[in-house]
C-alpha cells in the first residue's frame, strides 16, 4: 500500500511539473542576416532601454529578460545565408540537410543550382515578363521545427518572411502556410506556387503601396556621432558608387541599393504585422510560428564592413524596429509577450574589412579563386591533355568542380582525378595566397582530412554531389574580394552568433556555450513534440525553468 502511495505521489509531482510548461500562443523566430556575436554587447549602450514605462525595448529587453547565449556556434565549414537558415529550424548540419552552400552544380548537366531552386514551380506575384528561377524547399532534406509542429498539431500555422527567398523558404520548411520574400526585379513581395496559386489581397495592397513610391529619393543621414568614419577604406562597388561611400547616402527607391537603406529594415515588419492579423497568428488554440529574417543587415555589411558607421546605424535601427514589433505583439496577441516565446539569432557572422585589418597589422587579404581555377585547368591539361571544354567549372566560394562532361569524354574516374588535383594543390598550398588547407571529396570519404577543427567542420558540412570536388579553406581573415567584407569560413568571426530565448519557460541570464542546432530540439522539448527528423542538437536545459 505504501509503495502504491509512493508512485501516486511521483505521478502527481510529474504531472504538476509538466503542466508548468505552458504552451505559447506564438513562437517568434528572428534571424538577423550577418549578425556577428559581438554586436549586441558592444552596442548595447545605444539601444533602447529594456523597459520604457509600459513598453519594452528591443535588444536590451531580450538580453535582460531572456536566456542569452552570447557566443553560440555554427559548427560548419562555410557560414553563409543558405546553410545558416537551413540549420536554425532543422537543428541539423549541412551534411544531413543538404544545404552546404548557397549554390552548387548539377553533377549531370553542369548547370548552377541555387539552394532553393525548383524549376517545377513558378514565382507568384512577380512581373511575368521577367524570367524567374522557380523555388521551393525541394533541396532541403528533412523536416523543420514548424513541419513537426504542424505534424503534431495540424491547426498550428507557420509563416516565414524575409527579403531573401532562401531565408524565408529554408526557415519555413516543407509545409508552412505561406513563405514570402522580396523580388528585386519587380520590387514586390512574392511567393511560389508551391505554397499558393495567388498572393493574398493584403500582400497585393502592400505591393501597390511600394509601386507608388518607386523612383522617390531616399536619404540616409548619420544619426550617431560617436564613431570614426572608416569608409575611405571601403572598396568601391556599384552600390557604394550609387549611394555614395559616406553619409548622407542617397538613392532612388527601387533595385538592390534600396535594400541597404533604413526603410528596408521595416519592410519585413510591415508584412509580418499584416500576416499576424490576416492569419490570426496567436489567436487559436494551437501554437503558431512566425519566422522572420532581417536581410538588409547583410547587404549593408557586405558593402561597408562590420567596422563601419553604416552597420552600427543599421543595428540601432533594427533595435528600434524590433522594439516596436514586440510592443505590437504585446497588444495584439492574447496574453501579449507573456504568451509569446521569442528566439533571436543569426545565420552567420562576418570577417573584418581586409583593408582595415591590414592597416591594423593583422594578416589578411584577398584570394583570387579565378586564378586558382586557371592553374587547376593547366594542371589537368598537362596531366590528361586538352579537352573540348574547360576542365573545371566556375568556382564558387572556394569550391572547385571538375567538368563531368570532360571526364566522360576522356573516360576518367572522378575520384582519381580529384585526388590528383587535391594532392597537387596540397603540395603547393604555401604558395597560394590566403589558402590554409586543400581537400577533395575523396578525402572526406577516406577521412584523410585537415586535422581537428577543420576536420570536424568538414564532416558536418560536406555533401557529396553538392559540395565542391576540391575545396580550399582560407587562412584567417582572407576572403574572396567583391565588396568590403564577406563570410565564407568556419573561423570565429563567421561562426559565432547570438542566441536569445525569451518567454516564460526560459531562465534569464548570460550563458556560455550553445549551438545553433540546439534551437529546434529545445523548442520541440518544451512543446512535447518530436524534434526535426535530422536534428542533432542538444536541449539547452540550463536555460530552462523546469520544476
Amino acid at each position: 500500500m505504501k509503495l502504491i502511495f509512493f508512485f501516486i505521489l511521483i505521478l502527481a509531482f510529474h504531472q504538476t511539473a509538466i503542466s508548468k510548461v505552458e504552451r505559447p500562443k506564438l513562437i517568434l523566430v528572428i534571424s538577423i542576416d550577418q549578425f556577428r556575436a559581438d554586436y549586441l554587447q558592444k552596442l548595447s549602450h545605444l539601444f533602447r532601454p529594456a523597459k520604457m514605462g509600459n513598453k519594452v525595448g528591443g535588444f536590451n529587453y531580450l538580453m535582460q529578460k531572456g536566456a542569452y547565449f552570447s557566443h553560440a556556434e555554427y559548427g560548419i565549414l562555410q557560414n553563409m545565408t543558405g546553410p545558416g537558415h537551413a540549420t536554425i529550424l532543422t537543428g541539423s548540419y549541412p551534411y544531413q540537410n543538404g544545404i552546404p552552400n548557397n549554390d552548387w552544380y548539377n553533377t549531370e548537366t553542369q548547370d548552377v543550382v541555387y539552394c532553393v531552386e525548383d524549376q517545377s514551380h513558378k514565382t507568384v506575384g512577380a512581373n511575368p515578363s521577367n524570367p524567374h528561377i522557380g523555388t521551393s524547399p525541394k533541396n532541403l532534406i528533412g523536416t523543420t521545427f514548424g513541419d513537426e509542429l504542424k505534424n503534431a498539431y495540424p491547426q498550428s500555422k507557420v509563416v516565414s518572411i524575409a527579403l531573401k527567398d532562401r531565408s524565408a523558404i529554408l526557415m519555413g520548411g516543407h509545409r508552412p502556410d505561406l513563405a514570402i520574400w522580396f523580388d528585386l526585379e519587380s520590387f514586390n513581395w512574392v511567393s511560389s506556387d508551391y505554397y499558393t496559386s495567388s498572393l493574398p489581397k493584403w500582400l497585393l495592397q502592400i505591393n501597390q503601396g511600394l509601386q507608388k513610391k518607386l523612383g522617390t529619393e531616399q536619404v540616409w543621414k548619420k544619426e550617431l556621432d560617436t564613431f570614426a568614419n572608416t569608409n575611405s577604406l571601403v572598396l568601391a562597388s556599384k552600390y557604394t558608387k550609387e549611394m555614395g561611400q559616406t553619409f548622407p547616402h542617397k538613392a532612388k527607391l527601387g533595385g538592390t541599393t534600396s535594400l541597404l537603406f533604413p526603410a528596408a529594415i521595416n519592410m519585413p515588419i510591415e508584412v509580418a504585422t499584416k500576416a499576424i492579423e490576416e492569419f490570426k497568428l496567436g489567436q487559436g488554440k494551437s501554437t503558431d510560428v512566425l519566422a522572420m529574417s532581417f536581410s538588409s543587415h547583410d547587404y549593408v555589411g557586405h558593402q561597408f564592413g562590420p567596422e563601419s558607421d553604416e552597420i552600427r546605424e543599421t543595428t540601432v535601427l533594427e533595435d528600434k524596429a524590433i522594439s516596436d514589433f514586440l510592443n505590437y505583439i504585446n497588444t495584439k496577441i492574447p496574453g501579449g509577450l507573456e504568451s509569446t516565446w521569442i528566439v533571436l539569432t543569426a545565420d552567420h557572422g562576418v570577417t573584418g574589412n581586409p583593408i582595415i585589418l591590414q592597416a591594423d597589422k593583422i594578416p589578411s587579404g584577398n584570394i583570387n579563386q579565378e586564378a586558382i581555377a586557371l592553374e587547376m585547368d593547366s594542371f589537368l591539361i598537362k596531366k590528361y591533355g586538352k579537352a573540348s571544354a574547360r576542365w573545371t567549372l566556375d568556382p564558387s566560394e572556394l569550391n572547385f568542380y571538375i567538368n563531368k562532361k570532360v571526364l566522360k569524354e576522356k573516360e576518367l574516374d572522378l575520384f582519381k582525378v580529384r585526388d590528383e588535383v587535391a594532392k597537387y594543390f596540397t603540395a603547393k598550398k604555401d604558395s597560394l595566397v590566403g589558402v590554409a588547407e586543400v581537400f577533395s571529396g575523396s578525402d572526406v570519404r577516406q577521412r584523410t582530412l585537415p586535422q581537428e577543427q577543420h576536420e570536424r567542420q568538414i564532416l558536418k558540412t560536406y555533401f557529396e554531389g553538392r559540395s565542391g570536388d576540391i575545396t580550399m579553406i582560407p587562412k584567417p581573415n582572407y576572403v574572396i574580394a567583391y565588396a568590403a567584407s564577406t563570410h565564407m569560413s568556419g573561423y570565429s568571426y563567421d561562426r559565432y552568433v547570438p542566441i536569445i530565448f525569451a518567454g516564460k519557460p526560459f531562465k534569464a541570464g548570460l550563458y556560455a556555450g550553445g549551438h545553433v542546432v540546439d534551437i529546434a530540439p529545445t523548442l520541440a522539448f518544451l512543446l512535447g513534440i518530436i524534434p526535426p527528423s535530422s536534428s542533432e542538437g542538444s536541449i539547452l536545459e540550463k536555460s530552462l525553468l523546469l520544476k
